[in-house]
């Protein structure tokens, strides 16, 4: 019997391997505006949250501005520069296979993520894709979760299982209600995903296979 009916995964640093990408517009887009850049720790530190919110928070006022930037970098970079993690391609078809509902939930917009999941194949694994216009309250909130939840029609929270790489993705589902497992291939400090206290640490992406 399934441990799991329903597995939703963050994108960036979960399924597919774009935080290089990410560092890189960031670093782009504050090179052009200001002449410097951010300390990486920090920007991996916002990855999960809207590129709104994380601009406004260390550019007040500035955030449209720099987020048109932004964007227009990572959308023109983006297919050439972006690759999925090793082992994810055959979890997820194995899961699909099995009849578990897959979904991600991801705080990038849902364009930009479905673009990334076709380049590998993989978006007719998934029931469905919620970016960040999915729903009001971003990571760490658990109503990204919970609008998952009900996309699928997913009433009982020990059925659900989320992924993800950065403690926001923990704290999110914790915040829904719902178990949680974190990633080991991830950028995220192994440390700050330990002090949320993840159901499940996963080494690589067939090990969640045992949990299903």
């Amino acid at each position: 019997m399934n441990n799991f009916k329903y597995v939703f995964f963050d994108l960036d640093g979960t399924l597919i391997d774009t935080v290089p990408l990410i560092l890189e517009s960031f670093n782009y887009t504050f090179m052009h505006h200001f002449g410097e850049t951010r300390p990486e720790a920090e920007t991996i530190s916002y990855i999960g949250i809207p590129l709104i919110k994380h601009l406004g928070e260390i550019y007040p006022g500035k955030e449209e501005e720099l987020a048109m930037t932004y964007r227009e970098y990572n959308d023109r970079k983006h297919d050439s520069s972006i690759g999925v993690f090793l082992g994810i391609c055959q979890l997820i078809k194995t899961l699909y296979e099995k009849g578990i509902v897959l979904g991600v939930v991801t705080s990038k917009r849902r364009e930009l993520a479905v673009r990334g999941l076709k380049l590998f194949n993989l978006m007719d694994y998934f029931a469905f894709v919620n970016g960040s216009e999915a729903s009001q309250k971003h990571k760490p909130e658990g109503e990204p979760l919970l609008k998952a939840m009900e996309a699928v029609n997913a009433l009982n929270k020990e059925e659900v299982l989320y992924v993800g790489d950065s403690p926001l993705d923990i704290l999110c589902a914790k915040n829904a209600g719902v178990r949680s497992a974190a990633v080991a291939w991830t950028y995220s400090p192994r440390s700050d995903l330990e002090k949320v206290e993840p159901d499940i640490f996963l080494e690589e992406p067939l090990e969640l296979l045992r949990y299903i």
